[in-house]
Parts: structure tokens; C-alpha cells; sequence
């Protein structure tokens, strides 16, 4: 079992605190990795225990969370808390800390990354699109090899996409594929008219305008995971002022001819086997709020597919931005757990 460490705690650092504890009483502490330390120099130490216990879109954590100087209680076990700014003076050390998963986003190349890999520690996992090695839980995480310190779990669409994409290329060949990812509201976006952003659309405020996002750079990635859609695929994004769930809405030409009913069914059939606990399917008249909370990297919309003719046909999709990526950053720190003392050569 793996010590982990956190670094950066905004809400993708506490909702992985509370999985990784959620998941340690599912299965009894066996093979789960534990959350040891957390590290944000941001941190306000007053709310500690408030703010990981209290969340305005998920509720109330069931999680027994009492604050202790410099660190939380979880359900009885400790947590410590830093709030060091200087990445090569963070005491990982002290807690024997195995793995860091970063949620910060902000050290996501490897030069900035390498520089976790101190004092014991073995592996840093990044969030966000890297030019490290990326893996989709689902999608390509076998190939992750034993030498490779620094890995990047992608993002939320890119969880939601992938998989989609992976099904449809298996079973009917995809031709050409174009994606339009709606990407729910994040803090860094402006509540009122600002001066930053990525772009000056960026800048506006989020509460009165939605806004295409340019560059989009997901379908680079997208060929490097699947190298057989290199040329074939395109991506944009829309941001829109709705929390944490976001949608991908997939149009592709397929080489196979398939009707949208026998697409809906093949997509069922994975969600139920090898994509189960990766890609939802509901028949439900659903709606973003209703996929608040659901563990998915992506959960099919049946009802809102449509095809033009038996080779082009569109896929719409649900992803929780947050809590569905938190799962997979975990999945993905604790299937590299299980390779660890493995062969360098060897597959899970």
C-alpha cells in the first residue's frame, strides 16, 4: 500500500483526500493507497476541517474530520498539512510519502515535475495536458512502463472523450471524428470582466456570457493516445456557467455501417463489462445536474445520440469534471501501486 501526497488543495485536492478515505473503507485498507500529507501554500489553516467537510454541489461529508494543529484527523488516521511554497523544501520525507499526485496544474512538464521526486519519493502524477506521459484510465494505462517517474492522468474531457472514442474505433472503425466538449465553470474562470485569461474571451465575466474556447488543444493529445486517429479527429470547447459537469457531444463517420440503435448498444455492452465503472450509459431523461456525483469518466445520454445515415453519427456524453476525474487520477495511482516490483517488461 502507497503513501500518497497531495499537493495543492482546491477542490480537486479535497475531493481526492475524501475518495481515497471513501475508497480505504470499501475495501477494508487492503491495496487502496492512503492520503498521508497534503501540501497547499494557499492554505487558510482556520477552515481546515470546514472546507474538506463542507461542499456547496456534493453536500455534507459522511467522513469523521477533526482539525489538529497542523493536521486533520480522518476517521481516525492523520493527515498532516504544509503550506511550504518551495517545491524542493516540502517535507514528504517526514511522512515517507511514496507517490504526490499534483492538482495544481502549474507543474505538469517534467522539468517542473522532477523536482517532487526527493526524498523518498517514487512517482509524481500531474494533472492537465503534458508533454510527460500521459494515461487515460480505461483507454491506455497498460502501457505504462516502470521506468517512468513523471505521468500525467489528462483531463476531465480528455477522460470523458477517450473512452468514447476507444469503444467506437474497436467496433466500427472511425474514419473521422469531431468533438465539441462543454466544459463546466472552474475558479479560474472571471466572475466579472477581467484582464486575465487564456484568451481575451477568457477574460469575460462567466455569469452573463458562454464563449467558445480557443486553442483547444485535447486532439493533439487525442494522437498520441490513439495514434490511429492522427489526422482524423478534431476538437472544440465551449465554457458555460454551469458547475461541475460538463458534456462531450461526438459526431464520427464510420467505416462500418451502423444504425445510432446497434452505436447505443455497443456502448451499453461495454458499460457493463469492460468499461464498467469508466463509461455510464442511462436511458433517462437527464440533465447536468442529475450527474452530480456520479464516479463515470463519462455517462452516455442515450436519448440524445442521432444519426444522419448508417456511417455518421453523433454521441452525447456527461462527465463530472470533478469527482469522475478524481476516480481516475486514483485508479491510475493505485493500478501503478500494483506494478511495483513487477518485471519492466510486464502488462496488467
Amino acid at each position: 500500500m502507497v503513501k500518497i501526497g497531495i499537493q495543492g488543495f482546491g477542490r480537486l485536492g479535497r475531493i481526492l483526500l475524501k475518495l481515497a478515505f471513501r475508497k480505504a473503507q470499501e475495501k477494508g485498507c487492503g491495496d487502496v493507497g492512503t492520503v498521508v500529507m497534503v501540501n497547499d501554500p494557499a492554505i487558510n489553516p482556520d477552515c481546515l476541517a470546514y472546507a474538506v467537510k463542507h461542499d456547496s454541489f456534493y453536500g455534507k461529508s459522511s467522513i469523521d474530520i477533526v482539525e489538529m494543529g497542523c493536521s486533520l484527523m480522518l476517521n481516525g488516521v492523520r493527515v498532516e498539512i504544509t503550506q511550504e511554497p518551495n517545491i524542493e523544501k516540502i517535507p514528504w520525507a517526514k511522512n515517507k510519502v511514496d507517490y504526490i499526485i499534483d492538482t495544481t496544474g502549474q507543474n505538469s512538464n517534467c522539468q517542473n515535475a522532477s523536482k517532487f521526486l526527493v526524498g523518498g519519493v517514487k512517482r509524481v502524477i500531474v494533472t492537465g495536458c503534458s508533454s510527460v506521459p500521459i494515461f487515460i484510465f480505461g483507454v491506455n494505462q497498460t502501457c505504462y512502463e516502470l521506468d517512468m517517474k513523471v505521468v500525467s492522468a489528462g483531463t476531465p474531457c480528455m477522460n470523458a472523450l477517450l473512452p468514447l472514442l476507444k469503444i467506437l474505433h474497436e467496433h466500427f472503425s472511425i474514419e473521422q471524428a469531431m468533438s465539441r466538449v462543454i466544459r463546466p465553470v472552474t475558479n479560474s474562470d472571471n466572475i466579472l470582466d477581467g484582464t486575465t485569461g487564456l484568451s481575451c474571451r477568457g477574460t469575460r465575466s462567466i455569469l452573463n456570457t458562454f464563449t467558445p474556447i480557443v486553442p483547444f488543444t485535447t486532439p493533439d493529445f487525442v494522437n498520441r493516445i490513439i495514434p490511429e486517429l492522427e489526422g482524423k479527429n478534431a476538437s472544440t470547447a465551449i465554457r458555460v456557467c454551469a458547475p461541475i459537469v460538463g458534456a462531450v457531444s461526438l459526431t464520427v463517420r464510420l467505416r462500418k455501417e451502423a444504425t445510432y440503435d446497434i452505436i447505443k448498444c455497443r456502448l451499453k455492452e461495454a458499460s457493463e463489462s469492460y468499461m464498467k465503472g469508466i463509461v455510464g450509459f442511462t436511458e433517462e431523461s437527464a440533465t447536468s445536474s442529475d450527474m452530480i456525483g456520479n464516479t463515470n469518466s463519462c455517462i452516455v445520454d442515450a436519448k440524445s445520440g442521432i444519426s444522419i445515415d448508417k456511417r455518421i453519427s453523433n454521441v452525447y456524453a456527461w462527465y463530472d469534471s470533478e469527482l469522475g476525474f478524481a476516480s481516475r487520477i486514483f485508479d491510475l495511482a493505485s493500478y501503478m501501486a500494483s506494478r511495483e516490483g513487477c518485471p519492466s517488461d510486464s502488462r496488467v
